[in-house]
């Protein structure tokens, strides 16, 4: 069997964009550990125009929700500094 062209092409995209977001990833990821989250699995990063759960300090939000007894998911709301805008970090822990 022979690949064709375009399907070669695509792998060689993928390959291309996963180095830059795994790159991406680590240095969100190093953000991520020096605010607190060391201790968590932190599987997401992205940007939200509204915070959800509860407010924390200086303009943090947390949602976080229970899966078990000592497990569970949320999302940390970070405010962007000269926007309106919010960093959010998902996490499992």
């Amino acid at each position: 069997m022979k690949v064709p062209k375009e399907i070669a092409s695509k792998a060689e995209r993928y390959e291309d964009q996963k180095k830059e977001i795994d790159k991406l990833y680590e240095d969100l990821e190093e953000f991520a550990n020096e605010h607190g989250f060391e201790d968590f699995w932190v599987n997401g990063f992205g940007v939200s125009q509204e915070p959800e759960g509860e407010e924390q300090s200086d303009g943090e939000y947390c949602d976080q929700w229970m899966r078990g007894e000592d497990s569970g998911d949320g999302i940390y709301y970070y405010p962007i500094e000269g926007s309106t805008q919010y960093l959010w970090i998902a996490y499992s822990f």
